[in-house]
């Protein structure tokens, strides 16, 4: 019984250290991301109902640690701080290269690594910063435990790399393994110069209809015909639920336009809208036959090209299908938009304007 007991803890463990990630969904604010200086924060859950988004080493300038000693445990605890304290408290060394968009090094950019440490006997942050040399190139050496954060800053810059955590644990396969002689490339927009957007950050309740509607961007309403968006709803008759499952989709079309799906992280650091790849439209389908992949709504970002390419857009698409028939459809946009006739995305947030204005 014992034996099984240790086995439980260690298996919640690796699911729990090594397989958990957060929800994705946009930031507060899209634009101010498009700036050389602003973090990257998770944000709030999606709603349950919605389905998933389809060289020479500088010297270390500081080190600080915080821990907290977490309390004895029976002997099973021991146990099982004891394999914490050899698979989940190794050596966190890392190789690194700043490029930017053009394959230039990022010369004299500060650095900041935060170790992440649960090794059984201490939880707790330890954070170095190096800075990068005349060819791009740092080397952290910060200390034992799980995984590494990485955020590179540099004025005139702005990250463009999603994946900067680095998970070294040997409790997950395929864990980060530091190459001396390949160093790990982390990209980083220089700044071409900041051009006023307009935020879109709408919240729509949409009487059901089948007919298609509407979406001007740039002023957040419903129009006639025209705008940006194109969004039409089939839904059947009565209640259209998780207990009640029926078929429903939505088209997205693009007036006079194309869209590109993508990842809210990819967005985050996406400066210059995409010259081609689009598509007119994409359709989301939710089939009863596939009862696995049904939901009552979905979320999406997309990179949109609209008005014969005067607008290009960045938006997050959030949609949650009505139970009732009287019920309203709900409708969330949020984003960005250049209307300037330019892809350029490098958002000012002093200067971005709200729709409506």
């Amino acid at each position: 019984m014992g034996f099984i007991a240790i086995a439980l803890v260690v298996i919640v463990l690796v699911l729990w250290y090594g397989k958990k990630q957060p929800a994705e969904t946009p930031l507060a604010d899209l634009a101010s991301t498009n700036t050389a200086s602003s973090p990257v924060t998770p944000a709030q859950a999606a709603p349950f109902t919605s389905a998933p988004i389809h060289s020479n080493a500088p010297a270390v300038k500081s080190v600080t640690t915080t821990s907290t000693p977490i309390s004895p445990g029976e002997s099973k605890g021991q146990r099982t701080a004891e394999i914490l304290s050899t698979a989940n408290d190794v050596p966190i060394i890392f190789y690194g290269k700043l490029e930017d968009q053009f394959g230039n090094p990022v010369v004299g950019a500060d650095v900041a690594g935060t170790t992440t440490i649960i090794n059984g006997a201490t939880t707790g942050a330890n954070r170095v910063s190096v800075m990068s040399d005349g060819n791009g190139l740092f080397q952290l050496n910060a200390g034992n435990g799980q995984s590494l954060g990485i955020m590179p800053r540099k004025a005139g810059y702005a990250l463009a790399t999603t994946g900067t955590e680095f998970n070294y644990s040997h409790l997950n396969e395929g864990y980060y393994v530091p190459d001396q002689n390949n160093p790990t490339v982390i990209k980083m927009w220089k700044l071409q110069g900041a051009e006023s957007l307009v935020n879109i950050d709408q919240n729509y309740k949409l009487h059901a209809t089948d007919a298609p509607m509407n979406f001007d961007l740039l002023t957040g309403k419903v129009v006639p015909d025209g705008g940006d968006l194109k969004i039409t709803v089939i839904r059947p008759s009565g209640v259209v639920s998780l207990h009640n499952r029926q078929d429903w989709s939505v088209q997205v079309e693009v007036v006079s336009g194309g869209l590109i799906e993508t990842s809210v992280g990819e967005a985050r650091v996406t400066y210059v809208a995409p010259d081609s790849g689009y598509q007119p439209s994409d359709a989301f389908l939710f089939s009863t036959n596939a009862p696995h992949k049904w939901f009552g709504g979905f979320d999406q970002m997309f990179f949109i090209s609209s008005r014969n390419g005067q607008v290009y857009s960045k938006v997050f698409f959030s949609f949650n299908i009505n139970r009732n028939p009287d019920d309203p459809m709900s409708l969330i946009l949020h984003g960005v938009a250049n209307a300037g006739n330019s892809r350029n995305w490098e958002g000012d947030s002093d200067t971005t304007q709200p729709t409506g204005q």
